[in-house]
């Protein structure tokens, strides 16, 4: 058995290692879930586009570079699945209909929130509003 030990031991690291590099990452460095993470508003860096998440599903997006104020907002619902991938399915309140919006989490901490999306091909980097 003490000849087979170093074997098993090495085993075991392996096994640790290989899971714990493998396992998905739902939760940041802080403890709080992407859903926790993005409640809040955001914003450009330039100020002429802003973002609200509510704790609720719903959300709004307004421009105001293109004259848009928030209470002409675009509304949205959103979710983020079990692989960190932000949906909005975003109501248009032009006339556009409802779109729905894939998007890919890059960062989301306490003040910065970069995503982009598949069908745009745009990538948005949003600060936290205080």
């Amino acid at each position: 058995m003490k000849k087979f030990f170093p074997i098993l031991l090495v085993a075991a690291i392996f096994v640790t290692l290989f899971t714990v590099s493998c396992s998905k990452k739902d939760k940041n460095d802080g403890g709080q879930s992407y859903s926790e993470l993005i409640v809040g508003r955001w914003k450009t860096a330039d100020g002429g586009h802003f973002e609200v998440y509510n704790a609720n599903g719903t959300g709004k997006m307004w421009d105001p570079a293109d004259d848009v104020q928030e209470d002409e907002a675009d509304t949205f619902t959103w979710e983020i699945d079990s692989n960190n991938k932000l949906t909005q399915i975003i109501t248009y309140q032009s006339g556009a209909g409802v779109i729905p919006q894939y998007c890919n989490i890059i960062t989301l901490n306490s003040t910065t929130f970069k995503y982009n999306n598949n069908g745009w091909r745009a990538e948005y980097t949003l600060t936290r509003v205080e």
